[in-house]
Order: C-alpha cells, then sequence, then structure tokens
C-alpha cells in the first residue's frame, strides 16, 4: 500500500511539473515587458513621489533561470529632486508562480553599475527614509533575496546636519546571502573609500554573518572591517575593526559586544599603533553606556619607542553627550629630551552636539629622566584640556612643580591634523646642572667629535612658542628673566627676539636650526656684561675683567658636531670698557725684559696670577672663517699700556694667538720709572699663547725694534657694534612664516 502512495505521489509531482513548464512557456510568450514598466513607475509615483525610468522595455529570460532584466534604470529623488539611484544593467530572478499571478517576488538581485546617492538634511532626514517603510499592499513587488549582488558601484554620502560632511565608495562590490523578513546569512563589501577633511583615500573590505527576524533585532556577529591607505591624513595607515556581535533594532538599543578597534601608520622615524577595546557597549536613547573600556598608543621608532594606556571606567551617556568617570592613563614616553614615565587620571567629558572634548582635572606624578641625567625627576601634575574637533583645534592648562621649580602656562593645538602645536609657559626657577650633574661627571671628548648630528627629529612637526624663565641656572651660568620664542615648521627651527640677562648685562638674539645640510645660523648683541664672573662661571678662570659689549653673527653647515665648529663662518666685534688682563703685569714684564729687549732675544714668561695690567677700553673686530676668529685691528685707549695688533682664536678648541705691540705710554713713579724711560713709547712685540688651561706670554723681537719711538697717534674711534632687531613670535598661529634674521647690522644703541 505505501508504495501506491508513492506511485500518487510521483503522478502528481509530474502533473505539477507539466503544468509549471506550461505557465513558464505561457509566461514568456505572453510577457509584456512594457507593461510592466508602466505599472511599476506608476506605483513609484502615486505611493513614494518618485519618478522611475526605464529607458527601454523589461525583459523576461527563461535559462539560466527565470529572471527579469532592466535596462539602464534611474529611480528620482522625492518629487523628482535629481537622481537617487541609477544602474546600468540589472537582472532580478523572480518567482514563476507569483508572476503568472501579477505579482513580482524577487529572489535574486544582481546589479552592475549602480549609482546611490544618500543625503541626510539639515533637519536630520534621510533621503531614502520613505524606502525603507514596509510595502504598501497593493504594490506589485515583493521581496525574500536569495543573493544581492554589486559589482561596479558607487555610493555618495552628504550629511548635510553635520557641517555638509561627505564620503564616497567606488569600486563597489558587495555580495549578501539570503534577504527576506527571517534569513541567516553573510555579508561581503568591497570599496575604494574617499573623503575630504579629512583626508581619507583607502581600500576597505568588510565582512559579517547576520541573522534577522520579523520580531527582533537583526544581528551581525564576527563583524571585520579592514582599511589601507591614507586615513586622517596619513598615506599608509592599517584599520582593523571587529566587533563579536552587533545588535540592532527599533525597540531595543543597538548593542556592541567585544569591540576590537587596531590601527597602524608611519610617522617620520618608524610606525604608530592605535588598540582599543570594550567588552561591551550599548548605544541607548539617551546616549551610551559602557562598564569600562581601554585604549594603548605605541610609538616605534629608530631611536626611541612610546606607550600610552587608558582605561575608562564608568562610561554614561546622555543624549549626544557623553561623561566618564575616571580616565585612567599610563604612560611611558620617549623623546629627544628624555622619558617621561607615570600615571595621570581624570574625568572626561563629551559634547556630541558641538563636538567638544573636556579633560577638566588631570592629576598626577609623572618621572622625567632628560637624556643623559643622574636620576629621574618627579613632576606632579595638575592640567586640563579641551579638545574641539568641529574646529580641529585643541587647548588646556597645565601646572607642574618638580623639587623646588614652578611651571604654569597655557597650550595649543591649533590644527590636530597634522598636528601643530603652541604653548606659552613660565618658569619661576630652574637648575639645569642639579639634573645634569651625573652628565658633567663624565671625562671630556678628547679630538674631533665625528658622532652624526642627526636633525631629522625636526621634520614633521608644526611648533609655534613662546618660554619664560624667571631664574635659569645651565652649564654654570646664572641666566634670568630668559624669554624664548620659537618657531619650528617645515623642519627649521627659529627663534626671533629672544633675550636674557646675565650678570648686570643683556642678551638679545636670533637663530636658527634647519634640519636639511644641518644648517645653522645666530645672530646677537651682549651688552653690559660684567666679564669676570662670566667667564668665571663659564670656565672656571678670570683672564679678563671689565663691561663686556659683544656682537657676533655666525653661520655653518655640517653633518657632525666636528663639522658644524669647523665651519663657522662670519663676523664678530667686541668691546670692552674699563677691562684688565690678569696673569701678566705689563710694566713688570717690560722691566725685567730690558736686557733682552736691547740684546733682541726671545724670553717667555708664565702667567702669574697676582699681575694684573689695566686695558682701559679694549676694542677688536674678527672675521670667522672655518672656525677661526682673525682679527687685525685689535687696539686699546685710556691705559698707560698701549696695546695694538692682531689674533687669531681657533672656536673648536678654545686656542688664542696673539700678536700685540706692547707700548709703555705712562712712566711708572720712582725708581722703576727711571729705569723704564728708555722704553717709554717702544713697541715691543709680543706674543700670546693661551688654552682653556692657561697663558703665556712670549717677547719675540723680530728683526729690528728701534731704540725709541715716540707715542703712537691716537687710534680712530672704534666700530659700532650693531644691536639685531628682534620681532616677537607669537605661539598660538599654526603655521607663521619663518623670520630670518637681518641682513645688515643696525645702529648701536646708546652705552
Amino acid at each position: 500500500m505505501r508504495f501506491k502512495y508513492l506511485k500518487y505521489l510521483a503522478f502528481a509531482l509530474g502533473g505539477l511539473s507539466t503544468v509549471v513548464a506550461s505557465g513558464a512557456l505561457y509566461l514568456h510568450a505572453s510577457f509584456d515587458g512594457a507593461r510592466l514598466a508602466a505599472e511599476l513607475s506608476s506605483h513609484t509615483k502615486q505611493h513614494y513621489q518618485r519618478t522611475l525610468r526605464f529607458e527601454g522595455p523589461l525583459e523576461l529570460a527563461m535559462f539560466p533561470r527565470l529572471e527579469l532584466r532592466l535596462p539602464p534604470t534611474s529611480l528620482s529623488g522625492r518629487n523628482g529632486d535629481g537622481e537617487f539611484l541609477g544602474v546600468e544593467q540589472a537582472a532580478i530572478g523572480v518567482r514563476l508562480l507569483p508572476l503568472l499571478a501579477q505579482r513580482v517576488v524577487v529572489e535574486r538581485v544582481q546589479l552592475d553599475g549602480l549609482r546611490l546617492a544618500l543625503l541626510r538634511t539639515k533637519d536630520g532626514k534621510l533621503n531614502a527614509a520613505d524606502l525603507l517603510a514596509p510595502l504598501h499592499a497593493d504594490a506589485p513587488l515583493d521581496f525574500d533575496v536569495d543573493r544581492l549582488g554589486v559589482s561596479r558601484g558607487a555610493l555618495t554620502w552628504i550629511d548635510e546636519a553635520n557641517n555638509g560632511r561627505s564620503f564616497a565608495l567606488s569600486s563597489l562590490e558587495l555580495g549578501t546571502g539570503r534577504l527576506a523578513r527571517s534569513a541567516d546569512g553573510q555579508l561581503e563589501l568591497a570599496a575604494r573609500l574617499s573623503q575630504a577633511a579629512p583626508d581619507i583615500d583607502a581600500r576597505v573590505e568588510l565582512q559579517t554573518s547576520y541573522h534577522i527576524e520579523p520580531d527582533a533585532a537583526p544581528l551581525a556577529r564576527k563583524l571585520q572591517l579592514t582599511a589601507t591607505g591614507e586615513l586622517a591624513g596619513r598615506p599608509g595607515t592599517e584599520l582593523e575593526f571587529a566587533l563579536a556581535e552587533l545588535r540592532l533594532g527599533s525597540d531595543t538599543p543597538p548593542r556592541l559586544t567585544g569591540l576590537d578597534l587596531r590601527a597602524r601608520g608611519k610617522t617620520a622615524d618608524g610606525t604608530i599603533e592605535l588598540h582599543t577595546t570594550a567588552p561591551e557597549l550599548v548605544l541607548t536613547p539617551g546616549g551610551a553606556e559602557a562598564a569600562s573600556a581601554e585604549a594603548s598608543l605605541r610609538l616605534n621608532g629608530k631611536a626611541r619607542n612610546s606607550h600610552l594606556h587608558a582605561r575608562l571606567t564608568g562610561l554614561h551617556g546622555q543624549g549626544k553627550n557623553l561623561s566618564v568617570d575616571t580616565l585612567a592613563t599610563e604612560l611611558d614616553w620617549n623623546a629627544a629630551a628624555g622619558r617621561i614615565k607615570g600615571k595621570l587620571d581624570s574625568p572626561a567629558r563629551w559634547q556630541g552636539d558641538t563636538r567638544l572634548l573636556d579633560v577638566p582635572g588631570l592629576t598626577g606624578e609623572l618621572d622625567f629622566t632628560p637624556t643623559h641625567a643622574a636620576a629621574p625627576v618627579k613632576i606632579a601634575v595638575q592640567a586640563s584640556g579641551r579638545v574641539d574637533f568641529a574646529r580641529d583645534s585643541a587647548t588646556g592648562k597645565l601646572d607642574l612643580r618638580a623639587d623646588d621649580t614652578h611651571i604654569q602656562g597655557t597650550w595649543n593645538l591649533p590644527r590636530l591634523s597634522p598636528p601643530a602645536l603652541g604653548f606659552d609657559v613660565d618658569v619661576d626657577r630652574l637648575d639645569l646642572d642639579r639634573y645634569l650633574a651625573e652628565a658633567g661627571k663624565r671625562p671630556p671628548k678628547t679630538g674631533k667629535d665625528a658622532t652624526p648630528l642627526d636633525l631629522t627629529a625636526l621634520k614633521g612637526h608644526d611648533i609655534d612658542a613662546v618660554l619664560r624663565i624667571a631664574s635659569l641656572r645651565a652649564g654654570g651660568l646664572q641666566l634670568e628673566q630668559l624669554r624664548l620664542p620659537v618657531s619650528l615648521h617645515n623642519g627649521k627651527l627659529v627663534s626671533t627676539g629672544h633675550s636674557l640677562a646675565l650678570y648686570g648685562g643683556a642678551l638679545e638674539g636670533t637663530f636658527s636650526l634647519a634640519a636639511d645640510g644641518n644648517a645653522m645660523s645666530y645672530r646677537g648683541y651682549l651688552q653690559n656684561a660684567s666679564l669676570a664672573p662670566l667667564m668665571r662661571a663659564a670656565t672656571g678662570a678670570e683672564p679678563l675683567t671689565g663691561n663686556l659689549n659683544f656682537f657676533a653673527e655666525l653661520s655653518s653647515t655640517g653633518a657632525t658636531p666636528d663639522a658644524l665648529r669647523s665651519g663657522l663662518k662670519g663676523l664678530a666685534r667686541l668691546r670692552l670698557k674699563n677691562g684688565s688682563l690678569r696673569g701678566i703685569d705689563a710694566t713688570a714684564a717690560l722691566k725685567d725684559w730690558r736686557s733682552a729687549i736691547q740684546a733682541r732675544q726671545s724670553v717667555r714668561r708664565p702667567s702669574r696670577p697676582t699681575e694684573t695690567t689695566p686695558l682701559g677700553e679694549l676694542t677688536a673686530s674678527f672675521q670667522i672663517t672655518d672656525g677661526l676668529a682673525r682679527s687685525s685691528d685689535l687696539m686699546n685707549q685710556g691705559s698707560p699700556i698701549g696695546l695694538t695688533g692682531g689674533a687669531e682664536f681657533k672656536l673648536t678648541t678654545g686656542q688664542l694667538d696673539a700678536i700685540t705691540r706692547v707700548s709703555l705710554l705712562t712712566l711708572p713713579a720712582g725708581a722703576d720709572g727711571a729705569l723704564l724711560a728708555s722704553l717709554r713709547g717702544v713697541a715691543v712685540p709680543v706674543r700670546v699663547k693661551a688654552t682653556p688651561a692657561g697663558a703665556e706670554w712670549l717677547l719675540e723681537p723680530g728683526t729690528a725694534i728701534p731704540a725709541a719711538v715716540r707715542p703712537a697717534t691716537p687710534p680712530p674711534a672704534p666700530k659700532p657694534i650693531p644691536k639685531p632687531v628682534a620681532k616677537p613670535v607669537r605661539p598660538t598661529p599654526p603655521k607663521p612664516a619663518p623670520v630670518a634674521p637681518p641682513a645688515a647690522p643696525a645702529p648701536e644703541a646708546a652705552e
């Protein structure tokens, strides 16, 4: 009996197949593509106020499957507003039996040359909202799609509600599984993503599985998104975004589970990596909620590596606003100046409407280890910051304390991408020698320093800043009221109008340092500084005393520090008022040299710390070439001892070689005067050889020395020492034009 029923079933299926085949043949013979196109256009116009155009009749194909083939087709925006959707050609697989009843049930869609323009208006409405609503009951179209495919697609998105931000997808390739009221499937997408401000030009790929139910939120599992190319204006960036689960629904808030974001990019000397995770993030109608989230940032470079880790706890959202109870950060940051390591905590707030991020109370402690320092410096931190993403900028305040140093000021990022930095900082006192004591104990280098001078760290930064230090000790020098404006752009560091007070005098000047060619230049003017304490602080000795006025204009290039010093060129001028020379008493030396002078003999005389020669006012100008400063106009006035001659000074080693004519212009009283009477007015050739370790004087009579000469005529007035023109650098503009040092000396200020 069982086999009998099976036979009846086989007969029934065979008969049904015959009916279906006959219906298909009839449908193919009677199909009216023009009529169907007219009905679809009419329905679209009536219910959606959109214009649907077919550039030709619809065709029905029977092989390899039953499908409608569309000619070039376009769909307008609502009320005929431009093109919303267009396609060069399309194949729509349909089911046979509904088609016999004059209804189209779509089960397969393949679109070639798709064009789709999505728009969100200023009032937040989407131009596709009406098409996303359920189909009308009388619609001649229904969907139960086994597969949706798109090739050579293009999509644009414009958000007028968000300052007109836009992006575009081109070369779009899309494939899905089943799309129906209840379905499971796999989605794959590949396209080129383009955007301006910030610049994006990247290849993106998306893969995910999904689950759709009529009365449940759509669910995506194992979502993976990758992007490679230029992201945020940085070429060569790689982005990986993954979600374990994404649940979307109209009745339930979107829920993101297992969020994992990784980004990798290139820097000037290495790579940068960002990693963000969140166990669960719920996007409620009121905002967002998350128990915790973590983020880490790594910089890997040839010279230094850095790491920053942040943990967010108590994340709450209200509307478009977001707050974090605690933003805890741990950092280990390496820079050219040193290493910073420590922890910082602060609450944080995000204002979605204005796109503002506030970090109002950043507190913590950092260990700063300067390069070559003996030990780290503990810094207590109080700071705040605000990031304005709408204006692509950030500002903040800082208050730092380290030992007896107090630092206060403001900082700003006038541009976030690529970043530009500005700051205006005041320091009450700073003792650099205290922190660099260990470096000072190291034995000094001997010979040439051929260490490559790498200034590439100057590249890739935009900085405009002003630093003020009330009291600074550095290199044994005590400096006061330092003001240092700096500007760093295009790999060139410039300071125009820096100034400071030292030892009763003042220094003003300009300098520049460029990474290209390792080029440097300096122009400075020192006025009325007390020379003795200055030299004692700098060298530990006081070979000269008096009030110093000094002008220098220097430039150089070099691949090593030694080459930079050896390549120095320019000019310098000095004027020493009320000066004196320690280590020799010229009157006593001439007394001791009387017989040697008459015999034309050479005599050496070592430096004697107790002896002094008054100089009056001493002037000299120097031409500097290849690290050697030469002068031929050394002279003095207002002293019983007259000096004329020249000198050579090696800037690389500190060696001095001077050849002078020493004249006794005024005889001392008493018996010494009678002994020296024969030498009055005689120009005695004296050579001075000096190094940082000491000096000696040599009598070098030459070939002919007259027995007596009349006193030399008064020397001409010394050339004025110019004072550089100083212009302050403002810290806030992102890219001011670099100020070149003045081309010609200006007249000396009145003394």
